[in-house]
Formats: structure tokens, C-alpha cells, sequence
């Protein structure tokens, strides 16, 4: 079953960075990702830190916060490679499929974390 999370994980992240690079960078890509990025991020720790621990949705609550962080990471990769994009048009493919293997960081550790659980 952590199986099946893992590589659905790793796929579905894979797949919205390759949906966020897809096109060339513009302007208002920026504007519009950096917005989603802060929100994701605010809304995630607010869930995470702000709402009340109860024990019979804590591991709910937990996951659904920790999604909404791992997307706000694949929003800043994705931000970071169009703009590297945009400076350096000669080493985007390098550039895009660095931060499309970064964007299995967060996976990764939560392979290791169940793994020596």
C-alpha cells in the first residue's frame, strides 16, 4: 500500500511540474505562481500548526497539510526553472529535469522516514 502512495506521489508530482513548464516563461506566470506558492504554503502550515490536534483526525489533517507543502515545493521548482528558463534559454532541458527529479525530494524522505519506522 506505501507503495502504491509513493509512485502515485512521485507520478503526480512529476506530472504537475511537467504541466507548469510546459509552455514558455511569461510575465504573468510569475505573478500567478507566486501567488499559488504563498498561498499553499500559508494554508498548509495554518492547517498544520493552527488547527486543533484531535486524535481521530490528526493523521487526516497531517496528510492533507503535508500535500498542500509538497505542491507549494513543485510551485517553487516550477518557479525557479522557468525563471533560470528565462535567464539561460541554452540550459533549459538540463534545468527542467533537475528540478523535475527535485521535485521527488519530499517522496524520498518519506520513503526513508516509513521505511526505518
Amino acid at each position: 500500500m506505501i507503495g502504491l502512495f509513493v509512485a502515485g506521489a512521485s507520478v503526480l508530482g512529476l506530472a504537475v511540474f511537467a504541466a507548469l513548464v510546459r509552455n514558455e516563461p511569461e510575465p504573468a506566470f510569475f505573478r500567478v505562481i507566486g501567488v499559488l506558492v504563498v498561498l499553499l504554503g500559508i494554508a498548509g502550515l495554518a492547517i498544520l500548526r493552527l488547527l486543533p490536534n484531535e486524535a481521530e483526525g490528526a493523521a487526516g489533517r497531517l496528510v492533507f497539510s503535508l500535500g498542500l507543502l509538497w505542491l507549494a515545493w513543485i510551485g517553487v521548482l516550477a518557479f525557479v526553472a522557468q525563471a533560470l528558463r528565462l535567464r539561460f534559454p541554452q540550459s533549459a532541458d538540463w534545468l527542467l529535469l533537475s528540478a523535475g527529479l527535485a521535485t521527488l525530494a519530499p517522496v524520498t524522505g518519506m520513503v526513508v522516514a516509513l521505511w526505518t519506522v
